[in-house]
């Protein structure tokens, strides 16, 4: 099975040791992805709400630079350093999937890799 990595144009290179995205074997595995606006390189300001659509939209990015879409994700992990906003991610989750949303886990973390409140890596189909 052949690999192939996905690198979004408008979206920085890592400095870590990872890749945004890979196709392989019809699926798209996008790695968690922080609410980093991908032009400037800095975390986007404002509460969960914010964070979680620029983290959204970060996913998106990869999907459409791999040749996926939103709606064929099938799967999502999210992390969140606080699951009392829970309702808040929700909310905007929910708006970028209107109908038949993928499979979901959201679990609470310590800490996350920078200081954010939300990351979220994800798989689709290609």
């Amino acid at each position: 099975m052949n690999k192939e990595v996905v690198q979004p144009k408008a979206m920085r290179k890592p400095t870590a040791p990872y890749s945004p995205g890979i196709k392989a074997g019809g699926f798209l595995y996008v790695s968690g992805q922080v609410p980093v606006n991908p032009q400037t390189g800095e975390i986007v300001k404002g509460g969960i709400e914010e964070q979680t659509r620029q983290t959204l939209e970060n996913i998106k990015a990869v999907l459409e630079a791999g040749g996926s879409s939103m709606d064929k994700l099938i799967k999502c992990t999210v992390f969140m350093t606080d699951i009392s906003e829970f309702s808040k991610m929700n909310e905007v989750y929910r708006s970028f999937f209107p109908k038949d949303p993928p499979a979901r886990s959201t679990v609470e973390v310590s800490k996350l890799a920078i200081d954010v409140k939300i990351e979220i890596e994800a798989i689709a189909i290609v």
